[in-house]
């Protein structure tokens, strides 16, 4: 009996070291990793992904109507709706967006004057976004101008995207005006496609 206890005491002492030590080390690893997220966080440009992911559902509940005029190949066509799926529409200013880790010493940071900030992709960088520039409200700090250029190419495809989009700040509010959507496509085996996309938002 005595030697039961005796060896289920020095079990007890021989593990429950380990057991905090493996403990602590656990929390030292997570400790560490949300160090890293943080860091991670940090913004090094603009978040414009933030800012239209923000916007999205304001106009979907606002239902907003807009006149779109589109120009294919030189053909023509303008609808007006008021019913748009946002998120949908205003993909390509989200992939205009460059604060990513991965993109953090990729582009130059240059500033126009004290509202307006310009990235331009470095040389030897090979992004999709060349170039993009905001144009900031003097009071919100929310943008009155967005405008990049997105292109891609390789082997067998090319694309060149110049994207353009306006606000205006009422009432502490920010509101969408208009954007356009100009560039072209082309295959390897194709002739150049260009399209003209210019949308006007009612209010």
């Amino acid at each position: 009996m005595n030697n039961k206890v005796t060896i289920s005491s020095f079990r007890f002492l021989i593990f429950t070291p380990i057991i905090c030590l493996f403990a602590g080390i656990c929390l030292l690893v997570t400790s560490c990793d949300s160090a890293q997220e943080r860091q991670s966080k940090v913004m090094t440009y603009y978040d414009l992904k933030e800012f239209i992911e923000s916007q999205v559902p304001i106009l979907n509940n606002e239902k907003p109507e807009v006149i779109k005029t589109m120009s294919v190949s030189g053909k023509n066509e303008t609808r007006t709706s008021g019913d748009v799926d946002w998120k949908k529409e205003l993909e390509l200013f989200i992939q205009a967006d460059i604060n990513k880790p991965a993109y953090s010493k990729s582009y130059s940071i240059s500033k126009p004057d004290s509202l307006t900030v310009l990235y331009t992709l470095k040389p030897g960088e090979s992004l999709p976004v060349r170039y993009l520039k905001i144009e900031m409200d003097k009071t919100s700090g929310t943008p009155l101008m967005i405008k990049a250029l997105l292109r891609s190419e390789n082997k067998l495809y090319q694309s060149e995207k110049n994207i353009e989009m306006h606000g205006s700040v009422q009432d502490s509010q920010w509101h969408l005006n208009s954007y356009t959507i100009k560039g072209y496509q082309k295959l390897a085996t194709m002739d150049k496609k260009s399209f003209d996309v210019i949308v006007r938002v009612q209010r």
